[in-house]
């Protein structure tokens, strides 16, 4: 299956976009309930964000490609830190109510 690179560019936009409105979203809801704001969640979604605007950014600035795989692999490396770190958290909160 082909994608166009003027439909994949289209998609980074839509996901950025809808990336952008969740968190902002989420974070008025916890200032509103009066929740940590910075929290390991948020934090993931500002990795994926940051990786979502630099492949945006490298479709308009031709950037070398040692650069990108440096940043976009280093970004994705972290993200799947992160998501390690909230399941194993989750494992571990059920594991307590479990007792």
């Amino acid at each position: 299956m082909y994608f166009s690179p003027e439909f994949l560019q289209n998609t980074l936009y839509l996901v950025a976009i809808i990336l952008i409105a969740f968190m902002i979203g989420i974070t008025l809801y916890k200032i509103k309930n009066n929740l940590k704001i910075l929290d390991k969640p948020l934090i993931l979604s500002f990795v994926v964000l940051i990786n979502t605007l630099y492949s945006i950014l490298t479709g308009f600035v031709d950037l070398p490609y040692e650069l990108n795989a440096v940043v976009t692999g280093g970004l994705t490396l972290i993200t799947f830190g992160y998501i390690i770190v909230i399941i194993w958290d989750f494992h571990k909160e059920n594991v307590k109510q479990k007792k």
